[in-house]
């Protein structure tokens, strides 16, 4: 057992000792049986396992701490994983990727600019270019989202609001007509709606008769086109609703008619009012504006 010291002693065993000593420290204090004299930051190559464990000595000089084992396929740091242990062996690039899993995904090739703006292919790989040229397709095509192509209201992407009100709850639109006859008013002011670009919504209101004479009518507009009309003799009000699609530009209102009679011997005049209230635009059951 060397134990890195020299004592006085004759040129002949001198000699031997010191040989011993630099054969230990050439060897790393190869063998079985850890080094009898140690200090902090010695080396020792333990040998008593299957495979030799390279070992240093700690800070404190109190304990053995494992490096790594001297195993057939080279040396393995103490520690690391088998993939870990594999990238280190790896001789190529190639290799590299192989032992880190990588399998197809290393040979990708790069998205063309194409690609990257379809934004359908996943078998190629992004770089911070094509990342950018994507999300710059994806920005001009959303042009109409930009704040100067919009009017103050949106809800939910459906639509755009220019104007829109007309009564609530309680408070009603009327139209009045007395004697015979109908008449229609187009509540362009107080109902009407202008879409900025292509959309779907439905419009909703309740509609009643103001008294028992004549018939109240209600309709539905887009540019001046009536696409539906309803109409009723009863006092209470009932619900109504259609859904509509609308172009850029296109104008959604409501119509009130009026029908008016002339009854008995002396020509009496009744008037009919017309009373529709709660006038509302909807998409996906929210309401585009409160009124």
């Amino acid at each position: 057992m060397v134990d890195y010291n020299l004592a006085n002693q004759s040129g002949a065993q001198f000699r031997a000792e010191l040989n011993l000593i630099l054969a230990a420290l050439q060897s790393c204090a190869y063998g079985t049986t850890a080094p009898a004299t140690t200090t902090a930051g010695q080396l020792w190559v333990d040998a008593a396992g299957t495979d030799p464990v390279l070992r240093i000595r700690d800070a404190l000089n109190a304990d053995w701490t494992p490096l790594g084992t001297l195993g057939p396929a080279g040396f393995e740091l103490a520690g690391s994983s088998a993939a870990g242990r594999a990238l280190l062996a790896a001789a190529t690039v190639a290799a590299q990727r192989t032992a880190l899993g990588l399998g197809a995904g290393a040979t990708l090739t790069l998205a063309s600019q194409a690609q990257a703006q379809a934004g359908t292919n996943n078998a190629t790989l992004m770089t911070p270019l094509r990342v950018a040229e994507a999300i710059a397709a994806l920005a001009a095509g959303a042009s109409d989202l930009l704040a100067g192509a919009m009017a103050t209201t949106v809800a939910d992407n459906a639509v755009v609001l220019k104007h829109c009100s007309g009564g609530s709850d309680t408070a009603t639109l009327s139209l009045s007509k007395s004697g015979n006859g109908t008449i229609h008013q187009l509540l362009l002011g107080e109902t009407a709606l202008t879409a900025t670009r292509t959309c779907g919504l439905r419009v909703a209101l309740e509609q009643a008769r103001g008294n028992g004479n004549g018939t109240q009518y209600a309709a539905v507009l887009r540019d001046g086109t009536v696409l539906q009309e309803w109409s009723t003799t009863s006092t209470s009000f009932v619900a109504r609703s259609l859904d509509v699609t609308l172009g850029p530009g296109q104008t959604l209102s409501i119509r009130l008619g009026a029908t008016g009679t002339t009854t008995g011997q002396e020509s009496t005049q009744n008037t009919g009012i017309s009373l529709i209230r709660n006038v509302r635009y909807l998409a996906d059951q929210r309401s585009l504006i409160g009124i």
